[in-house]
């Protein structure tokens, strides 16, 4: 069996980090003052990869505690204006299924908790569409009790889509748009008018579900890709002069961080989107630089362009 690790006590971890590992610590006590706030494992193990030696795995010459904690603030920053309108984005999807499905097949929990009111008639669809009545069944039996929910059940004998929208995620509803019929997906995307077909938003909403549960899990951002999951090559990709590959796929703004800027750009409002962006060149712009993780390469693992700036200015 591998051998356990010990405990360290926080002194132990700095003294591992400074004598063992080659890690310099400037100072000490607060050092292990961060350690306490934040902890060795999201800290160190977090965000340690760039400042070491890939061969000798010791770090590299002139990295220092502040680099790695400097990192970390840097992606915590990341994560909240990300998380901000990724919210946004989701409160706007909520609102347009729940408006267009209740058009069209009323306001009753008998609606949207029907097999036939969903894409049924598609065979690849419908273990799909059990999950997510199932799901649905779910939220609803665990927020029975909600105040907002238990006002419609005590005094309507009933749950509109538009409540219940509150207590799903991002991926339920994300899921209920694939699982729409096609009229009702049309109606919805055309409310996306830089998009030029349905299933761009569907595999656009799919990638940033992704982005979304990441920030609000509190991982690592920075430099995520997702493993499934692509952002459709998209106008604003060939504005940005992105390399196509042999396979068809983007070099880069497909899987990662830039990709999700992209998406967003798509979905949000002009004026939201240039404050997004507005905020996220401040982050990049205030992050100091360091020799041990020059911020060209921090932009890069990113998957930012050189010309990443233009994409508030290019059409979509």
């Amino acid at each position: 069996m591998p051998e356990k690790k010990p405990f360290l006590t926080y002194e132990q971890q700095i003294r591992k980090l400074r004598d063992e590992k080659g890690l310099a610590i400037p100072d000490e006590a607060h050092a292990i003052d961060i350690l306490t706030q934040i902890g060795y494992f999201s800290l160190i193990n977090g965000y340690k990869t760039p400042f070491k030696d890939t061969v000798t795995r010791q770090y590299k010459s002139g990295a220092t505690f502040t680099d790695i904690e400097n990192l970390y603030y840097f992606d915590e920053a990341l994560r909240e204006l990300f998380f901000k309108y990724l919210l946004k984005v989701e409160q706007k999807l909520k609102s347009h299924i729940s408006y267009y499905f209740s058009e069209e097949h009323g306001n009753s929990i008998d609606a949207y908790t029907s097999l036939y009111n969903y894409d049924y008639q598609d065979p690849k669809k419908i273990s799909e569409i059990f999950r997510l009545l199932g799901e649905i069944n779910r939220v609803i039996t665990a927020n029975f009790n909600a105040v907002n929910l238990n006002h419609y059940i005590v005094n309507h004998e009933n749950i509109p889509l538009w409540v219940l929208m509150r207590k799903l995620t991002f991926g339920n509803v994300s899921k209920m748009l694939d699982m729409l019929p096609m009229l009702l997906q049309t109606k919805i995307s055309k409310n996306y008018t830089s998009l030029t077909s349905t299933p761009q938003l569907s595999a656009i909403i799919s990638l940033l579900v992704l982005f979304r549960n990441t920030c609000a899990h509190n991982d690592r951002l920075y430099n995520y890709t997702v493993n499934k999951g692509k952002l459709p090559y998209l106008q604003l990709h060939k504005e940005l002069g992105v390399p196509r590959l042999a396979n068809g796929d983007c070099a880069y703004g497909k899987q990662d961080l830039f990709a999700a800027v992209i998406a967003l750009r798509y979905l949000l409002e002009d004026t939201n989107f240039s404050r997004f962006f507005c905020n996220l060149e401040d982050i990049i712009k205030n992050h100091p630089d360091n020799a041990a993780f020059p911020k060209p390469e921090l932009i890069k693992s990113m998957g930012f362009p050189d010309n990443w700036h233009e994409a508030a200015l290019l059409p979509v």
